[in-house]
């Protein structure tokens, strides 16, 4: 996996590609890290006013509304998303065939978001209606029916909060991501905590998270308001719906794995079992933060340009093997995360909660088995294979997770749940990565680092477990020494390999910095005549880069004809490899300087590597204008950082 000899590995495009994907992994973090903690500390409240045996209650009542929720969701996401990007979202089957976009994605948005809010408002009304079969159902009681009618009102917000994050995330948008997904606890917990002081019970709250819900799907709409046509299409409906039935089967499946746990458990464990492993559950879902951040960070990166090139420069077989690689040394490292930390965030819960910290390590490492089956999916392929491979590893995965649940839950208790997501998850994930490195699509994986990795970590977390007893601030220390010692070895024993390190250093330094080139764009911007300059700014500030930057100052110019070769010039001054003039220069104008929305400007990009553009060079174009956009008005001018300084000592 290393990269060819001739390269500069920490300028090459996968350094840029890993830049992005930390980037885009550290924003899906602290949105999985901050929603999840604010969970937690919700779920800790609730513990600390109702204790064991309501939270479990709670969570059949959360998982009812989540059932109604995702239902809605197959019907009208994955649709929506496939006809607005071309691709499909985080929870899709992860294939690689591009779809047809809409020939008006901003239509088909629309469309998509009146489909969510009326199959919302219908599927809650129902439930509303059954609300007494439902709680016997859920709960053993119909007089806890006024409890399923806030699990609808929670579960129809859900439906259109769903729909509005991802398009966010595929629009590449990571701040507004995060205003929409933190919006969402934080309201939550703000309500719960008022509700459950005034002394209310489940029902306030099923009402916190129902209002916080609520209003993280308005932040997102309005987030997405110069995004989509307010409309309905009626051909747009059953292609939205076509597209998500056909998914139905993989979506429901990897979501029986994920929430039914607390369903099947509900039917062989006590209340207050139940809710001592919905504690533990939650808890150990931090590990899957950073797998689940790396692989859905990968998810509009394979519409952009960079990812494209990334296959180019380094070949199909070795890009897949170096994403894999890394994906697995990620969920290693979060697992060992978990062994050491469970003991710790145990001693924060309520006394009766004690018995939750040997579940957590366990559920940790069945919680980072979805992304990692996903991820397998994605890297590998054989001759032959089709669709139909992974929605019956996907559909057979989640019946073994029900019949292994079932069958052990009498005799291991809620120990059988983790077992039975990892029994479910592992065959067709081993099945499906032997099957590719036994054929002539076989990906260059890196074992020997993955073995140094994952026995670094169990012998590690072997020796924390068996440790005695010992006082919380003795046993916090130890596990953040073990965690640096962990990380230590990685690079001392090479489980992270030595051609790589100074790729990884120039990736930290430029998520720190901000830049993952040393472009120069007051030096660069010398290479045009002001008249030049102001042409090249005009089309910049009108383009899709001001959104983040500085909207409107200047009129759009008449004709987008030579502006690339302006930004070419203006790259090579300021030491940015760009490539050299060619015919498609009109049609990359088109693209690069365009106000549409992402998914417009994704089927322009594919269009022109059709065409033959190389996807190298529209990155480094389009990194361009994205650094332009944010540069002073004095570079625009031509002036010098020092003639600045000397100017204003002069007025001093």
């Amino acid at each position: 996996m290393n990269p060819k000899p001739d390269e500069e590995t920490h300028r090459g495009q996968g350094a840029v590609l890993g830049v992005r994907v930390l980037r885009y992994s550290g924003v899906q973090g602290v949105t999985l890290a901050g929603a999840s903690l604010l969970h937690l500390i919700t779920l800790f409240i609730v513990a600390h006013y109702l204790g064991p045996a309501e939270l479990g209650r709670f969570a059949l009542l959360y998982f009812g509304a989540n059932l109604m929720a995702h239902v809605l969701t197959i019907a009208v996401k994955p649709g929506t998303v496939r006809r607005t990007f071309g691709a499909g979202d985080d929870e899709d089957s992860d294939d690689e065939d591009e779809e047809e976009v809409s020939a008006s994605p901003k239509r088909s948005l629309g469309t998509g978001l009146a489909m969510a809010f009326v199959l919302a408002i219908v599927a809650a009304a129902a439930m509303i209606a059954l609300r007494e079969p439902i709680a016997d159902r859920l709960l053993g009681s119909r007089e806890d029916a006024d409890l399923v009618v806030w699990a609808a009102f929670l579960g129809a917000a859900t439906v259109v909060f769903k729909l509005v994050s991802i398009v966010i995330w595929f629009e590449r948008r990571p701040g507004a991501f995060l205003a929409c997904e933190l919006s969402r606890p934080i309201l939550a917990l703000v309500v719960v905590l008022a509700l459950l002081a005034g002394g209310s019970g489940i029902e306030g709250v099923l009402i916190g998270n129902g209002a916080g819900t609520l209003l993280a799907a308005v932040v997102g709409v309005v987030a997405l308001r110069r995004s989509f046509e307010p409309a309905v299409d009626r051909v747009e409906v059953g292609e939205i719906l076509q597209r998500g039935m056909l998914r139905a089967p993989i979506m429901m499946s990897f979501w029986t794995i994920g929430n039914a746990d607390i369903f099947l458990l509900s039917r062989y464990v006590t209340a207050t079992e139940l809710g001592i492993y919905t504690l533990a559950s939650r808890v150990g879902f931090i590990a899957a933060f950073m797998p689940q951040g790396f692989r859905v960070a990968l998810r509009p990166l394979r519409t952009a340009s960079i990812y494209q090139a990334v296959e180019e420069q380094y070949g199909r077989a070795e890009q897949r093997g170096q994403l894999l690689g890394y994906f697995v040394l990620v969920c290693i490292t979060a697992v060992l995360l978990m062994v050491l930390l469970a003991e710790l965030v145990v001693e924060i819960a309520p006394g009766s909660f004690v018995d939750a910290a040997p579940l957590i390590p366990v559920t940790a490492a069945a919680m980072i088995w979805p992304a990692l089956l996903r991820t397998v999916s994605q890297q590998t392929s054989w001759p032959g294979r089709g669709k139909t491979s992974f929605v019956v590893a996907a559909v057979l995965a989640a019946l073994i997770f029900i019949a292994v649940t079932i069958a052990l839950a009498d005799e291991i208790g809620t120990y059988a749940a983790p077992v039975g997501i990892v029994s479910g998850l592992l065959p067709p994930a081993v099945y499906m990565f032997v099957r590719c490195q036994r054929g002539p699509n076989r990906i260059a994986f890196p074992y020997a680092q993955v073995a140094r990795a994952l026995g670094i970590a169990i012998v590690i977390g072997t020796g924390y477990v068996l440790l005695p007893d010992m006082a919380f601030a003795l046993r916090t220390a130890l596990a953040l020494a073990l965690g640096a010692l962990y990380v230590w070895l990685l690079f001392r024993l090479e489980a992270i390999s030595e051609a790589h390190r100074e790729a990884l250093t120039h990736m930290a330094q430029s998520v720190v910095s901000g830049r993952t080139d040393s472009f120069k764009p007051r030096r660069g911007l010398r290479a045009l005549e002001q008249g030049e300059r102001d042409r090249l700014r005009a089309g910049i500030e009108t383009s899709w880069a001001a959104r983040r930057s500085v909207q409107g100052r200047a009129v759009r110019p008449a004709s987008l004809e030579g502006l690339v070769a302006l930004l070419r010039r203006v790259g090579a001054r300021g030491g940015v490899p760009v490539g050299a003039a060619s015919e498609l220069d009109p049609g990359i104008a088109e693209y690069l300087f365009s106000s549409d929305p992402t998914a417009l400007r994704n089927a322009s990009m594919r269009r022109l590597l059709e065409a033959g553009a190389e996807a190298a060079d529209l990155r480094a174009l389009e990194d361009l204008i994205s650094h332009l956009a944010t540069v002073p008005d004095e570079a625009w001018q031509g002036r010098r950082k020092q003639v600045e300084k000397s100017s204003a000592a002069l007025v001093d």
